[in-house]
């Protein structure tokens, strides 16, 4: 049974790519959003990639994120969004296709079962660095919360 009502639609605004943000954290991230959609929380969401700006606390003290910010091209209008280096080496870019493409199949109610690895794609050739962990979110942490917010009111 769906946690909210009829006629009520929830979107969720999430965000992935953080500077140091691991493979693990991404795929633990995508368990959390698919429970949350099986059990009815959320019907629709995006996934936006995380951008350091320039005026943001990471735009003025990037070591202390463990980034290293690009040097920032001259521009004579807006300065907001600046590139770094970020010492994980993931690729939140090949990460981001597969969370785009786990949602789209979430809002439409597929795919609620399959292993949230099987969304990741390795890239040819890259071997062993390259594998998607299994994730360790407990499988049935949401359908608990929510078990125990229920039994609380």
């Amino acid at each position: 049974m769906p946690f909210t009502d009829a006629g009520v639609m929830v979107h969720a605004y999430l965000m992935y790519g953080f500077p140091t943000e691991t493979v693990q954290e991404t795929v633990d991230a995508l368990e959390r959003v698919r429970q949350l959609f099986e059990a009815g929380c959320i019907q629709s969401a995006f996934w936006h990639r995380f951008a350091a700006t320039v005026h943001s606390p990471i735009g003025h003290a990037p070591a202390l994120y463990g980034i290293r910010l690009h040097r920032e091209p001259k521009v004579s209008f807006a300065r907001n969004e600046i590139g770094f280096d970020d010492p994980t080496g993931v690729d939140h870019d090949r990460l981001g296709e597969g969370l785009r493409k786990a949602l789209y199949n979430y809002m439409h109610g597929l795919g609620l079962d399959a292993d949230v690895r099987s969304w990741f794609k390795a890239p040819a050739g890259a071997g062993k660095r390259a594998r998607i962990p299994v994730t360790q979110v407990h499988p049935d942490l949401i359908r608990a919360a929510l078990a125990e917010v229920t039994e609380t009111t």
